[in-house]
């Protein structure tokens, strides 16, 4: 990825044709659909992408490699970890991508263009394990907190953070985190969650 005249992108309104002339010039395949389109799209176009690498961005990973129909396809694991339109500060930008995935020279690159740090995950299972505490839980907490704290007639510094954090949430896709919310892990990350607030002690943040 020395230049932009060696990126062909395709969006939405690209004809078949397009897409599959776009499959065939690529050497590396960046795939940024929906989660929900993520299968549908690798199957349709499995037999051009051969082996070619394919980079995709979904928000959960673990189900991409447990399809069968998806086993011959080289696919490489990378994942935003802000929002790029919301996120100004260089500081506050993560992109994760999986160990074996991508070598040191390509998970540079893919820092310098998203001007962002590398944090690295074992796997899928690692990710996924991860992302139910970060995105699910973190989103759902918000969310309600968001709810509590609009009906309160203060207003607190920290209580105004929480409520930018949940508008930001409610502003997203709701797609997309409703299938955030659907990650397996999740359960067991609610079921600790509920016995930290069971067995709180205030003791336990000023050792």
């Amino acid at each position: 990825m020395p230049k932009a005249l060696d990126i062909w992108c395709i969006d939405i309104n690209e004809t078949q044709e397009e897409v599959e002339h776009r499959i065939k010039v690529s050497d590396i395949i960046f795939l940024c659909t929906p989660l929900e389109l993520t299968v549908k799209w690798l199957i349709e176009h499995k037999a051009l992408i051969g082996n070619k690498p394919v980079v995709e961005q979904c928000s959960l990973k673990e189900w991409l490699f447990e399809n069968e129909d998806l086993k011959d396809l080289d696919i490489r694991s990378m994942h935003i970890l802000f929002r790029p339109s919301q996120t100004p500060n260089k500081e506050d930008r993560r992109v994760g991508l999986f160990k074996g995935h991508f070598n040191a020279d390509l998970a540079k690159d893919i820092a310098d263009i998203t001007q962002s740090s590398i944090v690295w995950f074992e796997d899928a299972q690692d990710h996924d394990r991860e992302m139910a505490i970060q995105q699910a839980l973190l989103h759902r907490t918000l969310l309600i907190l968001g709810r509590a704290l609009k009906n309160c007639k203060g207003s607190t510094y920290i209580s105004q953070k929480v409520l930018e954090l949940e508008t930001r949430i409610r502003k997203g896709n709701k797609t997309l985190y409703r299938r955030i919310q659907e990650n397996k892990y999740l359960p067991e990350a609610l079921d600790k969650l509920k016995r930290d607030f069971e067995e709180f002690n205030l003791d336990d943040f000023w050792k």
